[in-house]
């Protein structure tokens, strides 16, 4: 019988809790205690382990299996896991830790019959969950989920694994038109990854591979290397809260483990808070809030925005303007979207985006209107001219120098007919490799070889063709300029930022041709907004982006407000949380301030907790390049 939470919070405090075992209930299809190599103690299907090398030890709970390097068991998946929803669980204590250079660790894996690459019932997808990737050093200092290679069901969290030390790792799925798994580490959700559509419900080619990824096409070659106790598989995707208790009836020391997590949140708010302030000791710091929509472009939305502004204590507010679906102005270079386009038939001289800026203006806040650049919605038929067949999914040609003008003068229309304070360009990039008619014609003109073949040419070190890279970054970039040195012209002290995730010196460039880190070197962009909605942020790379530039305050992160369910909904994160993220890059991210996505998530729970903690002292919008 599960000891009540209420009760193991009580126990834990007095140092005197016992850990459960995990017992079998109506929906477990496989338990594995590992008190013998030969089967498992509970299956629906063939209990049977086939053991390559391996031994029992002192596990979690008991004995458990430990498996050194090419040592692996197999169980056959037959009524033991449900391809179509379910969830796994399992202890695991590595004999290593992260260390530089890295070696990649595969703790599970099985081949997907996923119809992909061969005949139906054939395929070579696979699964695999791993402590680094197939590379030595490409995926370092992450934990792979990958769910389903073939439909991009993959996710990774930054995950520092401590020899001699147990963890709790879980992952539900549910598997419809398409797959979606979500990531657990000692009972917390670290991230939901949805694949692609896929027209039915692959089934399981291989056995389940503990300790290997032999079944991933890896050879073999990556082993656990650790100890493994208490795997179990249930029939239904459990809710976080189930994986959360799960965790908890299993670890005796659950409340210390559950506040390590948090130990670098809690350092960094230790530390003084210490902003910049003016001569009459104002607080100098943009507070940034970014909003994906549009319920802005009616008087009443645009009151209600405003507001939420002000009561939370944000001074400066990115508006998607721009979603590749219709403009949110009267543009004189094309048409509206559906909603705009509403507002405006209330008559002449109607204008959201105008009215907007002035309501924000009038309480202090800044408007930094937000373009998503190459991102077309597929919805919109308009400027279908800048979308031929081989354009990336979702994309507008940036290829082609006649869609880079167009979207280029929209911006400057924007700068020009409005008082902006700055722009915001996201999606700032190719959106992928185009191999459209355009594309092809342009490569071979400036390079002489056709784009096929460069594509297939790798560079020694192994990166993508020098001259595919050089060719997607001058396209973006030749935008980026444009609207920077041409609305400086416009507006001097205009603000210049970009999203994205800023790759550290040394990496390949960006295959997408989005180089911010380099933009904001050619003094191009002020603002290079890095793009973290994690619960635990990482800023690995960040610092070394910020060493390599001699303006490091131009890295600025995006903290998330939000949690994505398994069901796929989206829901506000808890606002203590929120509160003290922000209040985390306050002290860490002094120069360009914090900023916060996204607005739609923003309630009253949040705002509450952002005006009377980190924004409980107002402050004026501050940019570093001031």
């Amino acid at each position: 019988m599960r000891i009540p939470t209420v009760v193991l919070v009580a126990v834990w405090a007095l140092g005197a809790v016992h850990a459960e075992e995990p017992t079998v209930t109506k929906d477990t299809l496989l338990l594995a205690t590992f008190e013998t190599l030969s089967r498992v103690i509970h299956a629906i299907g063939d209990p049977a382990i086939v053991a390559k090398g391996g031994k029992l030890v002192e596990g979690k709970h008991g004995k458990g299996l430990a498996l050194g390097p090419g040592e692996y068991i197999t169980v056959s998946p037959e009524k033991n896991l449900d391809p179509k929803q379910g969830t796994l669980v399992f202890w695991f204590k590595p004999n290593w830790s992260s260390v530089s250079p890295p070696v990649s660790h595969a703790l599970l894996s099985w081949g997907w019959a996923d119809g992909k690459w061969a005949e139906p019932g054939l395929g070579l997808g696979y699964f695999v969950l791993s402590d680094g990737w197939w590379e030595t050093g490409g995926g370092a200092g992450r934990l792979y989920l990958v769910f389903e290679n073939q439909l991009y069901a993959h996710t990774s969290l930054k995950r520092v694994f401590t020899q001699g030390q147990w963890q709790h790792i879980a992952f539900t799925w549910q598997f419809s038109d398409h797959p979606s798994a979500t990531l657990y580490v000692n009972g917390e959700k670290f991230g939901t990854v949805h694949g692609r559509k896929q027209e039915f419900i692959p089934k399981l080619r291989t056995p389940i591979h503990l300790g290997t990824d032999l079944a991933a096409g890896g050879g073999g070659k990556r082993s656990a290397d650790g100890v493994f106790d208490s795997l179990q598989v249930w029939s239904r995707a459990l809710t976080p809260r189930e994986v959360r208790d799960t965790f908890r009836a299993q670890e005796p020391e659950w409340a210390k483990v559950e506040a390590r997590k948090f130990q670098w949140l809690r350092d960094g708010l230790a530390k003084p808070y210490a902003p910049r302030r003016d001569k009459d000791g104002v607080v100098l710091e943009s507070r940034v809030l970014l909003d994906e929509g549009n319920g802005w472009v009616s008087e009443e939305g645009a009151r209600e925005v405003v507001g939420k502004l002000k009561r939370a204590g944000f001074n400066a507010y990115i508006p998607c303007v721009w979603h590749g679906r219709g403009t949110t102005w009267p543009s004189k270079l094309t048409s509206p979207d559906a909603k705009t386009e509403e507002v405006l038939k209330a008559g002449p001289g109607v204008d959201p985006l105008k009215r907007l800026i002035d309501l924000a203006h009038a309480e202090g806040i800044q408007v930094h209107p937000w373009f998503c650049v190459a991102y077309r919605d597929p919805r919109w038929p308009r400027l279908a001219q800048f979308a031929e067949e081989g354009t990336p999914p979702g994309a507008f040609e940036m290829q082609d120098p006649a869609f880079r003008a167009f979207i280029s003068d929209l911006m400057l229309e924007v700068i020009r007919d409005y008082d902006v304070d700055g722009i915001n360009l996201d999606y700032i990039r190719t959106k992928g490799m185009s191999k459209s008619p355009t594309a092809k014609r342009l490569f071979k003109e400036r390079f002489g070889v056709e784009l096929t073949a460069a594509l297939a040419d790798k560079q020694e070190n192994g990166w993508i063709n020098a001259n595919v890279l050089q060719w997607q970054a001058d396209a973006v970039a030749e935008v980026v300029r444009a609207v920077a040195e041409k609305g400086r012209a416009l507006k001097p002290r205009l603000v210049v930022s970009v999203d994205g995730h800023p790759a550290a010196p040394g990496s390949m460039p960006s295959a997408q041709g989005r180089n911010g880190a380099d933009w904001v070197k050619q003094g191009w962009v002020d603002v290079l907004y890095r793009m973290d909605y994690s619960r635990h942020l990482s800023w690995g790379k960040e610092n070394k982006v910020r060493q390599w530039l001699a303006k490091p305050e131009a890295v600025v992160t995006i903290v998330g407000n939000y949690e994505r369910t398994p069901e796929k909904r989206v829901v506000p994160r808890e606002a203590k949380l929120v509160a003290e993220l922000m209040g985390f890059c306050q002290r860490r991210d002094l120069g360009n301030g914090v900023s916060l996505y996204l607005l739609s998530m923003l309630d009253d729970a949040q705002i509450e907790a952002l005006r009377t903690g980190p924004f409980r002292e107002p402050a004026r919008p501050h940019w570093g390049k001031w």
